[in-house]
């Protein structure tokens, strides 16, 4: 299997490449409510796999980098370090994953977690070994990337978020045989929002519910009943913008952070013939997209207020510990057209530059404990990531 030539691309081409069109991956402990036996992940997987020649890849944003030089012999050992952040799968750098290749899956595991693509016959087995372990799985379904249908059209549409003035809004285009799923990736591309959060559309009276989250997971998934109760969806990855998009003036809504509850106001322009080109294209738009879990509409204004006051007491906490930097509103950079907005973005990054903060580091909290034993696995689940904090110039 020469995995090599497919360095500098995205997992996907190699998942297409070998016809690993089925999906599945185990429940996390937002759906179960605790983390599932580790040891019982590692040993499911490699019973799945055993007898095959397993590649173990570098892979950054998705990207796979290089090959991982790793002795059948230890790779099991590797594995579960993996439980206790150790090992030579771990990374400190949530961008950065190691993905396990043979002729049967591709696959990615991590601490309690499990998520394997292949043909219909292999993920079967897995599914074999997954209850003979008795681990709990969403699955096995089609991939959501795959497409049923080749475009025939393009849709332009315009985005507003709900509540904030002046306003924040995109225009751009994309084409009509995406997923649910794949518009929801879209917007949070082109408003810039960071994707660790669940969402939902409402188009008319049909809900199109997606879990969200690079990882497969999202922060927020409880407040789903919360707030909608038992009200049936679509599932997001398996609904096309086709199927429910066909004529212009259309409006709809999209709901991201089902906490904050960020709404936007959506529209459908324009449906256009389809043209070979890179999408999606932006076309226009005006301003910044607010930053995550700032509390939504309330908070997003709370925290415009306190950044311009640097006496504010809440100043170095909510701007410059929390933040990492001031935050410009009125920033927007259309695909990279507007040089002047981008110069001055990258004049602010000189500035003030963000270093990770270290995990036996005091914590920024003040509480006086390592920052391991304080607010890490809290700014996990919340932000997504640990900590960043600026290093003063």
């Amino acid at each position: 299997m020469d995995v090599k030539k497919f360095f500098g691309k995205d997992y996907q081409e190699l998942e297409n490449a070998y016809g690993f069109t089925q999906y599945i991956e185990l429940k996390d402990r937002l759906m179960i409510g605790f983390d599932q036996d580790h040891r019982r992940v590692v040993d499911a997987f490699l019973c799945f796999v055993h007898g095959k020649k397993l590649t173990v890849m570098k892979t950054e944003n998705d990207v796979l980098k290089d090959i991982v030089d790793v002795s059948s012999v230890d790779i099991r050992k590797q594995l579960l370090a993996l439980e206790k952040d150790e090992g030579l799968f771990y990374d400190e750098d949530l961008e950065i994953s190691y993905a396990f290749v043979t002729r049967k899956c591709f696959a990615y595991v991590l601490p309690s977690m499990l998520m394997v693509s292949a043909n219909e016959e292999n993920i079967q087995q897995l599914v074999k070994f997954l209850d003979h372990f008795s681990l709990q799985y969403i699955g096995p379904e089609e991939r959501p990337d795959l497409y049923m249908k080749e475009a025939t059209n393009c849709l332009q549409i315009k985005i507003v978020l709900d509540g904030v003035e002046p306003e924040i809004w995109r225009r751009f285009v994309v084409e009509d045989y995406l997923s649910f799923h794949d518009l929801h990736k879209v917007i949070q591309r082109v408003m810039g929002w960071t994707d660790y959060h669940a969402y939902m559309f409402t188009v008319g009276r049909t809900l199109i519910e997606g879990v969200g989250g690079d990882m497969g997971f999202a922060v927020d998934t409880m407040w789903r009943s919360f707030k909608f109760g038992n009200k049936k969806a679509l599932p997001a990855a398996k609904t096309k913008v086709w199927e429910m998009l066909d004529k212009e003036g259309m409006t709809f809504s999209y709901v991201y952070d089902l906490g904050d509850m960020w709404q936007h106001s959506v529209v459908v322009e324009k449906i256009m013939p389809f043209e070979e080109r890179d999408y999606p294209v932006i076309l226009d738009g005006a301003r910044a997209c607010p930053p995550e879990d700032c509390g939504g509409v309330h908070g997003y204004r709370e925290l415009l207020e306190i950044q311009k006051d640097k006496s504010h007491p809440l100043y170095q906490e909510r701007i410059m510990r929390w933040l990492g930097r001031p935050f410009d509103p009125e920033y927007f950079d259309p695909a990279g057209r507007k040089a002047a907005f981008q110069e001055k973005k990258q004049l602010a990054d000189e500035r003030i530059k963000m270093r990770k903060l270290g995990r036996n580091e005091p914590c920024y909290c003040g509480s006086g404990k390592k920052y391991k034993k304080c607010c890490l696995e809290q700014d996990r689940k919340e932000i997504g990531q640990e900590r960043k904090i600026p290093i003063e110039v």
